[in-house]
């Protein structure tokens, strides 16, 4: 019986294009070249807004990008506080790190500048942030030049076991700034859901870092880290990417634009910028989490009473109502009535108002 009904099924109803028994693939995330971006100040500040024309502008990100023309602009993200773990930042650390919102970060139009060779060197992505190849390591003029402290290596989680436990990526990388006084990290990343992980323990690591140099020493050193991977332009670039999301509240396209803007050849695959997405609302979600969790410790210490409450004053008495205007829970039932139900049929009703693409058709007999 189970066939015949099959079958019936089968001849009643036709194919308008051809199709594969699978689960649909992800959109496409498509990255445009930059444009110009807005050049607005940050929110809730009087800064004036840097002037594109300007070529003395600060621009902390763009040393190495030639003088082109300001595209894009970014500045801290104050949700970092309680986006990014392991260091947990204050405010105060996070304007130690980037330099607060009077510290704009600059990208300039370089790709008439950029060369193929430029491929093999590092390129400044933030003041304190480097991209490049592992092979750069080797040009130790240009770590002494840039201030090099930490260089924090995004190695394959297939080969991390490899020549001892740091793997081969980071003993070469060891061998290079030997006598140097540079800090040399490790992080695996591995393909998949297993990369979203890698990303917060990445920004942890380079946070972590800057504090500690800016914390051990009084000579007013920085602390600058140089992200690297065999080539620099995936897995390496995939981690700089997430922290410009985390730390700068940057969308996944925007950060790509942002880092393609400061190194030319970096070109990120489908399952990066697919793992990126989700990274970026997860980073939505703690900052929801986390300024709800900000406003309810407001609401919740102590204020003072301007005056004695009498019986029946007060949140839900009798006598004088409620005061501040907020009802109870209970107050609020019976609210959504059919009404209400009716809104939200006919706004699912729009979801199907352009879709003019059946995917089946009706035999006619």
């Amino acid at each position: 019986m189970g066939n015949n009904l099959h079958s019936s099924h089968q001849s009643t109803a036709l194919p308008t294009a051809p199709y594969s028994a699978r689960p649909p693939s992800p959109p496409y995330i498509h990255v445009p070249p930059p444009l110009p971006y807005p050049h607005l100040p940050p929110p809730d500040s009087s800064e004036p807004a840097p002037d594109p024309n300007n070529t003395n502008a600060p621009s902390p990100g763009s040393n190495n990008n030639g003088g082109g023309d300001i595209l894009m602009t970014i500045y801290p993200s104050p949700a970092a506080v309680h986006t990014t773990t392991a260091p947990n930042l204050s405010p105060a650390d996070l304007a130690a790190i980037t330099g607060g919102a009077s510290h704009p970060q600059c990208a300039r139009d370089a790709s008439s500048g950029w060369v193929y060779e430029s491929r093999r060197a590092a390129q400044q992505v933030l003041d304190y942030l480097y991209l490049g190849p592992a092979s750069a390591v080797k040009d130790r003029a240009f770590l002494v030049r840039e201030g090099i402290t930490m260089v924090l290596c995004a190695r394959d989680a297939r080969f991390a076991s490899a020549a001892g436990s740091g793997g081969m990526l980071v003993a070469g990388v060891k061998r290079a700034v030997e006598g140097m006084g540079v800090v040399v990290e490790g992080i695996d990343v591995a393909d998949g859901r297993e990369l979203v992980g890698a990303f917060s323990v990445a920004a942890g690591r380079v946070n972590a870092h800057v504090l500690g140099v800016q914390r051990s020493g009084g000579d007013g050193r920085r602390g600058k880290v140089l992200v690297v991977c065999e080539t620099g332009n995936d897995r390496s670039a995939a981690v700089v990417a997430a922290y410009l999301m985390a730390m700068y509240g940057l969308d996944t396209v925007q950060a790509v634009q942002f880092m393609q803007l400061q190194r030319f050849c970096v070109a990120l695959g489908d399952e990066f910028k697919f793992q990126l997405q989700a990274y970026g609302d997860i980073l939505r979600a703690r900052g929801d989490v986390g300024a709800m969790g900000h406003y309810y410790q407001q609401q919740t210490q102590p204020q003072p009473q301007q005056q004695q409450q009498q019986p029946g004053e007060g949140r839900g008495g009798m006598g004088g109502g409620n005061r501040n205007g907020k009802r109870r829970i209970e107050q609020t039932m019976g609210d959504e009535g059919d009404e209400g139900h009716d809104m939200v049929v006919e706004m699912d009703d729009e979801r199907y108002a352009s879709r003019n693409f059946a995917p089946f058709v009706d035999r006619d007999y």
